[in-house]
């Protein structure tokens, strides 16, 4: 077995390793291709769990080229856990170390840009230009569908001693709901509507839950929404129809405190207003092809607070406390598991919702 490593950072590692490389719009392969090496303030990690997410089929599609990825053949993937094989340059008193298992998240900003300085380096000034430092992992610089990734230490977390690698993989969907839940502000007591079922709107759930909420109902549909309501959740299914009025049932016509929109569909967004009550917080996380007539009206004299929202900026470590503790769920969500070399099983799993799918595991090497 060769190495282009220096064994003073760890394991040997073949020239080689397996990764699924999407070629084309819906055309994925598993290839034989280089193993990364880290450049400076990057380690090299062992991928041992990598999860499928939503944004990923979108990409596959091709429906976000040529931003995401910005050239092909291109690994995506930005969900996993694994462990440190290969430590590069300047990447010593960080608190990272050879054989710590970490967790990954997708962004990496510069470091130096104005959004970077103030903590906000998900809208980093210098998105997509790499030679500034910037990284946003399986969109434009490759990702977790592979036995090894690099990553920037900044987007790095290490994981408490114990925590399984699908816990680890789970952090950077849990923290795109946490952050959901905190841009909307949810305080102690709310009333929290949560519009989707699909993995982020079972991490809002959850963070919702931890931050005190007195009742969250989720509205969805078939199995998935079965999963949430065995996990406590109030729900609704949007396929029964009259979801804004149901809500009002519920709450006997007072409507939420809080919206949590996390589907990303034309009824999804209409219904992020109408089922907001007075003073309402709304935090957006989908992109909805066709954007619909809202009720601005009463978005205006009800004075309600609408906020978009990008991935998870800071919330890596919060994530895992609360994962580590037991106050953020994420076994019940695991609902298939395969080797990496079956990702185009485990990807029609996941877009035909097979089983109410939700966090697809994908395990590579094995």
């Amino acid at each position: 077995m060769s190495s282009r490593f220096d064994v003073r950072y760890g394991e040997e590692i073949a020239d080689k390793m397996e990764a699924v490389v999407m070629t084309a719009p819906e055309i994925l392969e598993i290839q034989s291709v280089p193993v990364p090496e880290p450049d400076i303030g990057e380690v090299l990690v062992k991928v041992e769990c990598t999860t499928i997410c939503g944004t990923d089929i979108e990409i596959i599609k091709g429906g976000h080229l040529p931003n995401w990825p910005p050239q092909l053949p291109a690994i995506l993937g930005h969900e996993w856990a694994g462990r440190i094989v290969a430590m590069g340059p300047m990447t010593e008193g960080f608190g990272l170390e050879m054989g710590d298992a970490v967790a990954g998240t997708s962004h990496a900003g510069c470091g130096a840009c104005r959004m970077c300085l103030i903590g906000r380096y998900n809208l980093c000034y210098n998105y997509g230009n790499t030679v500034t430092g910037h990284r946003q992992y399986g969109h434009i610089t490759q990702g977790s569908y592979a036995e090894y990734v690099t990553n920037n230490i900044r987007a790095l977390h290490k994981m408490p001693e114990g925590m399984s690698f699908e816990h680890g993989s789970a952090v950077d969907p849990a923290g795109c709901g946490l952050w959901t839940a905190k841009r909307a502000g949810v305080n102690p007591g709310d009333t929290v509507v949560i519009l989707g079922s699909g993995p982020i709107g079972v991490f809002a759930y959850e963070s919702a839950k931890a931050m005190g909420a007195g009742r969250v109902i989720v509205v969805g549909g078939g199995r998935r929404l079965e999963i949430l309501e065995e996990q406590g959740a109030e729900v609704v299914s949007y396929r029964d129809g009259g979801v804004p009025e149901r809500i009002d049932e519920m709450t006997d016509g007072r409507k939420a405190n809080v919206v949590l929109e996390t589907a990303g569909t034309t009824d999804s967004f209409r219904w992020s207003v109408d089922c907001g009550g007075k003073g309402a917080r709304v935090a957006i996380t989908g992109i909805p092809e066709n954007i619909p007539d809202m009720a601005w009206k009463r978005v205006v004299l009800e004075e309600m607070d609408i906020f978009g929202v990008r991935a998870n900026p800071n919330c890596g470590d919060e994530v895992l406390a609360l994962i580590h503790s037991g106050r953020l769920k994420v076994d019940p969500y695991i609902t298939h598991r395969f080797p990496l070399r079956e990702y185009q099983e485990a990807h029609d799993a996941f877009v035909a919702r097979k089983d109410g799918a939700l966090l697809v595991n994908l395990t590579p090497g094995a």
